[in-house]
C-alpha cells in the first residue's frame, strides 16, 4: 500500500548503484518519472522516484 502522507516520507527504499546517472537514464526510458534528478551531495549522488503505488524510492551512488 501506498504510504499514508507521502509528503511526510523521506524515503522507503534505497537502491545501491554503481552509476547513478546511468541508472536514472536507464529507469527513465523505461516509464518512471523522477522527483529529482541526479544530485551531487558531496560523497554521494543521489535521485528519487515514486514507484506505482506511491512509495518513494532513491538510487544512490557513492562518491
Amino acid at each position: 500500500t501506498p504510504p499514508a502522507d507521502p509528503k511526510l516520507v523521506d524515503h522507503e527504499f534505497t537502491i545501491r548503484v554503481p552509476d547513478c546517472q546511468a541508472a536514472y537514464d536507464t529507469l527513465r526510458s523505461r516509464g518512471a518519472e523522477f522527483l529529482t534528478a541526479p544530485v551531487d551531495w558531496g560523497g554521494e549522488i543521489r535521485a528519487f522516484f515514486r514507484d506505482p503505488d506511491g512509495h518513494l524510492i532513491e538510487i544512490s551512488q557513492a562518491g
